[in-house]
């Protein structure tokens, strides 16, 4: 644990997960003035979108945090986020060109890369990752994973060194979880689901109460809400459009019903298409309970949403009394 918090220069191993569209700079601000890491997703963000927000980040906190990029898709806002000062920068979704690796370690800021097993874990490290993120398929999201997240985890553990700490990602969102996972060899958590239903995120309220309602067998791993971003599997709640889908026969794409529904509209006012991988941000208006609610299983321990900042203090004080 010790040598994650000194890579990272934070006081408690516990990470805010990169939640695309939902993580606003106000949540990644909050989780970070509380001693842990906060960050923001810029795998869509161009050059003068990440500034924006950066420079937003800026105004709220002088904490560390990091920027997370989906190699799934072009980094485009990757140089500019690096002079911009962000000196934490992690990849999932692929791995980082040599170029991107010297890139990053010109500008002396620190590499994480998202893995599932011992061969991604050892791609990694040779790349040059400062810190791994171990994710598992009780992740909420977009899931890399194809384990759970026990079995990866140990997996990629047998890999790695002293020097190369992992964080466990997946199901995640109270201190006995993040007990569990140090006791097994992790020196820190990601959590996603938990963030979301903070004050601070940007998750619609609708969004927020399914969390808060919900356990885990009100999620399913699935490719059902993939438009826009078609290899990837996601946990989600099991909402109107999964169980029209599901009841259909699980249609492929382009057969599926209802696959052209307009549900609403977005914050800049553009149509949200039923099976959109976008989860509904707190500017978005329509048929919020049909889109995609992302959720992992860690829903189990979201009884209500909170701040950032008492999040991590229950979190903590959670995993001191276990």
């Amino acid at each position: 644990m010790n040598t994650l918090l000194e890579i990272l220069n934070i006081e408690y191993p516990i990470i805010q997960a990169p939640v695309g569209g939902i993580v606003t700079p106000a949540l990644a601000a909050a989780v970070s003035n509380s001693g842990a890491l906060g960050g923001l997703a810029l795998s869509w963000s161009s050059p003068e979108d990440a500034e924006k927000k950066i420079e937003q980040l800026k105004l709220l906190t002088s904490k560390p945090v990091y920027a997370n990029f989906v190699l799934n898709f072009e980094p485009k806002a990757l140089k500019r986020t690096l002079e911009l000062g962000v000196n934490i920068i992690q990849f999932s979704w692929g791995m980082p060109s040599i170029a991107t690796v010297k890139l990053v370690k010109s500008f002396k800021a620190k590499i994480g890369v998202q893995v599932t097993d011992k061969d991604s874990a050892s791609r990694a490290i040779s790349l040059g990752a400062d810190y791994l993120v171990c994710q598992g398929t009780q992740a909420g999201g977009h899931v890399q994973a194809s384990m759970c997240l026990e079995k990866a985890l140990i997996e990629v553990l047998q890999v790695t060194n002293a020097h190369i700490p992992v964080l466990a990602s997946g199901g995640i969102s109270c201190g006995k979880d993040m007990h569990k996972y140090l006791a097994l060899g992790a020196s820190g958590v990601v959590m996603g689901s938990r963030f979301v239903a903070s004050y601070e995120s940007g998750a619609h309220p609708i969004y927020k109460d399914h969390l808060v309602n919900s356990k885990e067998d009100d999620t399913v791993l699935t490719v059902c809400m993939n438009k826009g971003w078609d290899n990837a599997t996601h946990r989600v709640i099991k909402n109107s459009t999964f169980k029209m889908w599901e009841s259909d026969g699980c249609a492929k794409t382009g057969s599926r019903p209802g696959e052209f529904d307009i549900l609403g509209k977005n914050a800049s006012a553009v149509n949200i298409e039923r099976y959109s991988f976008s989860a509904p941000t707190a500017e978005v208006t329509g048929h919020i309970e049909a889109m995609t609610l992302y959720a992992g299983t860690s829903v189990n321990n979201i009884n209500e949403t909170k701040s950032a900042s008492n999040i991590v203090k229950d979190i903590w004080d959670d995993y001191l009394n276990h």
